[in-house]
């Protein structure tokens, strides 16, 4: 590899380092969509067998009106919101997904998540896949 295509792969790699989203990125808009906990969405959840794609298994620890956890591979930050759910889905310092989920008449949650944004802030409703949440045993 020449000098320049090696300065080029460099910056290339700077640009896409500075457009990934971060958990620094995702807190402010967790806190500002966290509110009322009217719900109790600690223990475990699954998202196979439900609308969109499987994301796997999910276990949640709750703290009044902020969760997290696990959900298939990635780690969860959450806010709750009466009856919707916020989640930013991160491995390492990189948050891929973010979702608003609202509570479905069985009990379980169904929403959208979008890769690399905050899902409020998504220019378009193109681009997202479809997130079930059902609980597991009791």
């Amino acid at each position: 590899m020449n000098l320049k295509n090696i300065l080029l792969a460099g910056l290339l790699a700077l640009t896409l380092s500075a457009c990934a989203l971060t958990r620094t990125d995702t807190k402010p808009w967790l806190e500002s969509k966290a509110g009322t906990a009217t719900e109790n969405i600690a223990g475990k959840w699954t998202t196979y067998g439900g609308a969109g794609a499987n994301w796997g298994e999910a276990n949640f620890i709750q703290d009044g009106a902020h969760f997290y956890g696990t959900l298939g591979s990635y780690y969860v930050d959450g806010s709750i919101n009466g009856d919707h759910l916020y989640l930013a889905l991160s491995s390492g310092k990189k948050v891929y997904y973010t979702a608003r989920l609202n509570k479905s008449p069985d009990g379980g949650y169904a929403g959208k998540v979008v890769q690399g944004a905050i899902i409020d802030q998504s220019r378009s409703d193109d681009g997202y896949t479809l997130m079930t949440l059902r609980r597991l045993g009791n």
